[in-house]
């Protein structure tokens, strides 16, 4: 789940708690891109920060379901959705052909993913 669509849930959010959680994953995500970036670009990369057309729908799609009278459990419950998702993506990452280094930091990425999947579903209890 990208940054964007945690700042329209976290527009839309009234309960300052589940807000502050919210913020904070999204914060782990902003630590997330900070070390692969520097990653990638240590190892001579140039990073590509559009989301390009995809992430553009994406983020159409999200804006459009956030409209109205949505109640918190169901913005925590479309963040897990789409973190998961993320998670499932970056896992199918690692069965490829990576260098243990790489291996090592989309571990510690997806790590710090899983962590905030269980901070938001302990805010649905």
């Amino acid at each position: 789940m990208s940054i964007k669509a945690f700042n329209i849930y976290i527009s839309k959010l009234k309960d300052e708690s589940i807000k502050r959680s919210f913020q904070e994953v999204q914060n782990q995500h902003r630590e997330n891109i900070k070390y692969l970036t520097h990653y990638i670009q240590d190892l001579g990369g140039l990073v590509n920060e559009n989301t390009g057309f995809k992430g553009t729908m994406s983020e159409l799609k999200i804006n459009m379901q956030a409209s109205g009278n949505i109640e918190p459990s169901d913005y925590i419950k479309k963040a897990i959705e789409g973190m998961i998702k993320g998670v499932n993506m970056t896992e199918n990452l690692l069965r490829g052909d990576l260098d243990d280094s790489s291996r090592k930091l989309v571990g510690e990425i997806l790590e710090n993913d899983r962590n905030s999947i269980e901070l938001l579903r302990t805010l649905n209890k």
